[in-house]
């Protein structure tokens, strides 16, 4: 009897050990379990109606030997003997049954809190894919962001840029200097003598600078322009400019021709510097 008390403290213990560990597999041993605890009440039913009838069996031993004036005193001391395993055996089917009442609640209690630790389980990780996902959104629009500042912050550098070039260009002068047949064969310049030979020649731009080309130099209004050769002109499209009035001419002992530009509505003006074959 002991050993069947043990057992069922073990089966107990076993089955608070799989229901901790979780899974459907664990689910299926519980199933299990709880029949073979319902097998083991019946089994007990049963053996409490095989007690019933050995009282019964007992009793009528008892009558016939109250009949009988020779009763073995060996088959007494049996009888006497059986009452008491009946009595014990009753006492631990009793207490095995409410051991086994015990862990069919406790099982039932246990299943309701996993099916609940489910339905929370579930419930965080929709929460935690929301969340993962407005902080995706939210990366994603950073990012966005970022790069519009990014871009935002290299227009205005260029804005800058493009800024300072043009306070630059309105405060100079745009000069291409090339000999006058240079100039002329590539569609820059137009010269003229509108009353023949005896008067001197005109010059004329017909053609805009491009401020790109590495040959156009931009040069500040009252900076020095130096270069080698002689000067025969300096002419924009309105025609040719006037020493004195529009710019200085200096040529130093080193053959250089040194140009300032003084007047200052010659800035952002194209200006060809034609210079002697």
């Amino acid at each position: 009897m002991k050993r069947r008390s043990i057992a069922s403290l073990v089966l107990v213990f076993v089955a608070a050990a799989f229901l901790s560990c979780g899974g459907d597999e664990d689910a299926k041993q519980l199933v299990a379990l709880q029949s073979d605890l319902q097998m083991a009440s019946a089994t007990i039913d049963s053996l409490n109606y095989t007690v019933e009838s050995s009282n019964l069996l007992i009793d009528e031993l008892r009558a016939r030997a109250d009949s009988l004036q020779r009763v073995d005193d060996k088959l007494l001391a049996s009888v006497q003997k059986l009452n008491r395993e009946v009595k014990k055996w009753r006492r631990l089917a009793t207490e095995q049954k409410q051991m086994n009442q015990q862990l069919t609640e406790q099982l039932e209690r246990m299943k309701v809190e996993k099916q609940a630790d489910k339905r929370a389980i579930a419930h965080l990780r929709s929460e935690a894919d929301s969340l993962n996902s407005a902080l995706l959104d939210a990366h994603t629009s950073i990012r966005r962001q970022s790069d519009h500042i990014r871009k935002i912050e290299l227009d205005l550098a260029q804005a800058q840029d493009d800024v300072a070039e043009l306070r630059k260009a309105r405060s100079s002068v745009v000069v291409y200097m090339a000999s006058e047949g240079y100039l002329k064969e590539n569609g820059f310049l137009d010269t003229s003598r509108p009353f023949g030979r005896v008067f001197r020649k005109s010059y004329k731009l017909v053609r805009k600078l491009d401020p790109n080309d590495p040959a156009v130099r931009q040069v500040p209004i009252g900076d020095e322009l130096a270069f080698e050769g002689k000067l025969e002109a300096l002419a924009d499209r309105y025609g040719q400019l006037k020493k004195g009035d529009d710019y200085k001419k200096t040529i130093h002992e080193d053959g250089l021709t040194r140009v300032i530009f003084t007047n200052e509505t010659l800035g952002g003006v194209d200006v060809l510097a034609i210079i002697k074959e």
